[in-house]
């Protein structure tokens, strides 16, 4: 299913544990590559619908029900033990003040200190964007750092969320949570 954002398409995808992928498409992709078949089973079906309401709030910056609806989202993420405890760190980081951490803070939190680049690696393979807030883990001295869709939309999603100044020449962060502005 492709849901229509302000930050371009979004492509949705689920399987009966639940929703495996977001994946940003541009207009040419969208075009040229077959819209993924309506799942079959009802579970597929369901984590589709649930995470649609949570994009609709999370655009509208309705944080309270985003939280809600994103935490009744059940996911089928696929990796390793260590991947899955790096995106359950990061899945959790709208519980944590402030909301941005550093690469470096999520290893540490993830149990393996000396493994910053694993868990930035680790960040550019979430198949699950928006709803594990990968694009809030930046570097320690404060700048962006990568984005494995583009840097351009994780200054949007920053930006969009309270988190960095529009059109800021600086990567300068702001530190109050989206809830609290």
């Amino acid at each position: 299913m492709d849901y229509i954002s302000p930050i371009g398409i979004l492509r949705l995808k689920a399987s009966e544990k639940g929703l495996s992928s977001i994946r940003y498409l541009s207009h040419e992709q969208a075009a040229s590559e077959p819209a993924p078949e309506t799942p079959s089973s009802e579970e597929a079906r369901n984590s589709m619908a649930l995470c649609v309401s949570a994009l609709n709030s999370y655009f509208a910056k309705q944080w309270g029900a985003f939280e809600q609806i994103r935490s009744k989202i059940p996911l089928d993420l696929k990796g390793s033990a260590f991947q899955k405890k790096v995106w359950g760190t990061i899945y959790s980081l709208p519980n944590i003040y402030p909301i941005c951490i550093s690469y470096s803070e999520l290893a540490t939190l993830a149990g393996k200190p000396s493994a910053v680049r694993a868990c930035a690696n680790i960040c550019g393979q979430n198949e699950i964007p928006i709803l594990i807030p990968c694009h809030r883990v930046i570097t320690v001295n404060g700048q962006l750092g990568g984005y494995s869709s583009g840097i351009f939309r994780k200054s949007w999603l920053l930006w969009h969320e309270g988190l960095l100044a529009k059109g800021s020449k600086s990567n300068i962060l702001l530190l109050q949570p989206p809830q609290t502005r």
